[in-house]
Formats: C-alpha cells, sequence, structure tokens
C-alpha cells in the first residue's frame, strides 16, 4: 500500500511523464533527445517509488552513487543502457515499461538524425 507522499509523488510523475510525451511531437531533433532521456528518468523514478525503493538502494545495484541516479532521474545525465538493464533486472521491470508509452507517439523518433519512417 501507498503512503499519501507516495501517492502524490506518482500524481505528480504522471503528470510530467504526460508533459514530456505531449512536447515529444513536433520538437527538433536535439529537443527529441532530450526529452526522451527526460522520459526515461521520469519512468526510472517512477518505478523505484512504486517499489518503495531509495535512491541509495538503486545505486548500489547499478554501482554508481545516488546523486548519479538524482541526475539520472532528472534527465541531467542519459541513463546508460547498460545501467538501465541492471534496473530492469534488480526491479524485475521489463523493458516495455520504458517504451511502451513511446509507440503512442505519432511522430518518428530521431535515430541517427533519420526519423525511423525515411
Amino acid at each position: 500500500m501507498y503512503t499519501d507522499s507516495q501517492v502524490r509523488n506518482i500524481s505528480v510523475i504522471k503528470q510530467r511523464l504526460r508533459a514530456c510525451l505531449a512536447t515529444m511531437n513536433g520538437a527538433s531533433q536535439k529537443e527529441q533527445e532530450s526529452k526522451f532521456y527526460e522520459y526515461i528518468g521520469i519512468r526510472m523514478r517512477q518505478r523505484r517509488l512504486e517499489l518503495g525503493y531509495t535512491q541509495t538502494r538503486i545505486a548500489n545495484i547499478c554501482k554508481v552513487t545516488f546523486q548519479q541516479i538524482q541526475k539520472y532521474e532528472k534527465s541531467q545525465n542519459a541513463v546508460p543502457l547498460s545501467k538501465l538493464k541492471i534496473f530492469c533486472e534488480a526491479t524485475n521491470t521489463d523493458w516495455s515499461y520504458f517504451f511502451r508509452p513511446l509507440d503512442s507517439l505519432k511522430k518518428s523518433i530521431y535515430l541517427n538524425g533519420k526519423g525511423n519512417d525515411e
């Protein structure tokens, strides 16, 4: 069961996710990349809070500092795939947790400077 503060945190996270996804459409390549990192960080935070884990606990699992986890969650640093994989394994989270909502976007995500529909 969630505490009141966890419910508030998850509610704020969902608002941030909606805002992030809404601004991805029509964004430039650089803006999309930035929004993508922000989106992954938000989802990491959401999953961590759903499980009741602290940043320190996740940091120990991923072999980084808790400050680095903060930077991932705030999208100040991009999450390396290796750390995302460790996070998924440690939290019993499927990769699709991170990428499923992106499928609803109407605009292609840029890959290597080109949209994936080109």
